[in-house]
């Protein structure tokens, strides 16, 4: 067995964690680590190879090859929690995914919006929504500073939309809004097996940046605003009125929570708070729109 390989024992509660990538993240990342009492040791190395055993590792890295790098953190038996944007190469993630179920470790990305408490809390009172709408605009001020973060903005969003709704996607359809050969907005529409639908809105014109997730099933509206992470509960009350009711949370801790789950899920045996298959299935449905989009190109 290779030296680095060591499952984490569940009861004993030592676990050596590792953190590789840059050094000023990784330090934010040891104080995230530290506090936690499964956490016998956090040491920092710039390579795998020079972390030594560990149970687990923190692997911060934004760079095109970081599922390599989570390839052979997987192959060498150590739980992995993948800090960068969201992945979406379907054949390494397919890799991942199938790595990760034969060698029994815990493998998380850090999805920021399926993680924070505001979308947690919104999917503990509606599992099963009828309706996701999700609406994100820019400030033209801010759209040359934003344009290399287009992708990235409507796949993170739509990986909360497929991980929320847990079921296969019956009919996706995608409409891009460009000005001569400038993107300047995306809309995304998601019909699921049980009739229920998604859609997701860019614009990078907007006259102010503005940025909702909006749910509903035949009982409750559920209106998040993403920037000031408030959410609006909207219920029918006495005499067809409507109650509306607000709770505010607290996103700076989120980083602190991804850490505390990642840990939780190697100590419980249970899956991750997003998983190499949410990866996968994301990524299968961003190859369609994909698709969609340079078909449209073309025409």
């Amino acid at each position: 067995m290779n030296r680095y390989c060591r499952q984490a024992n569940t009861t004993d509660k030592h676990m050596r964690v590792g953190i590789i990538g840059d050094a000023k993240r990784a330090v934010a990342w040891e104080s995230h680590l530290r506090p936690f009492e499964a956490v016998r040791e956090v040491v920092i190395a710039p390579t795998l190879d020079d972390l030594g055993p560990v149970d687990a590792a923190v692997l911060i890295d934004d760079s095109i090859n970081n599922l390599h790098l989570l390839s052979d953190a997987i192959r060498l038996g150590i739980h992995s929690y993948l800090v960068s944007r969201l992945p979406s190469d379907r054949t390494m993630l397919e890799k991942v995914y199938h790595q990760s179920q034969e060698a029994a470790v815990s493998v998380q990305f850090s999805h920021w919006p399926s993680i924070a408490p505001s979308t947690r809390w919104m999917i503990q009172q509606m599992p099963k929504p009828d309706l996701i709408q999700i609406i994100r605009e820019n400030s033209i001020l801010n759209y040359t500073d934003n344009r290399e973060n287009f992708r990235y903005y409507w796949i993170d969003e739509l990986a909360l939309i497929i991980k929320w709704m847990s079921m296969s996607t019956h009919r996706i359809e995608t409409k891009e809004i460009t000005l001569e050969r400038a993107e300047t907005g995306l809309q995304i529409q998601i019909k699921f097996e049980s009739g229920s639908t998604a859609s997701i809105f860019f614009l990078a014109t907007g006259l102010e940046n503005r940025h909702r997730r909006i749910v509903s099933d035949r009982h409750l509206l559920l209106d998040l605003d993403v920037t000031e992470q408030n959410v609006r509960a909207i219920r029918q009350g006495r005499e067809n009125h409507l109650d509306v009711s607000s709770k505010s949370f607290d996103a700076t801790r989120v980083a602190e929570l991804s850490a505390i789950l990642f840990l939780k899920s190697i100590q419980m045996k249970q899956e991750s708070a997003f998983t190499p298959y949410d990866a996968l299935i994301t990524a299968n449905s961003v190859d369609k729109i994909d698709r969609q989009l340079q078909n449209a190109t073309r025409q």
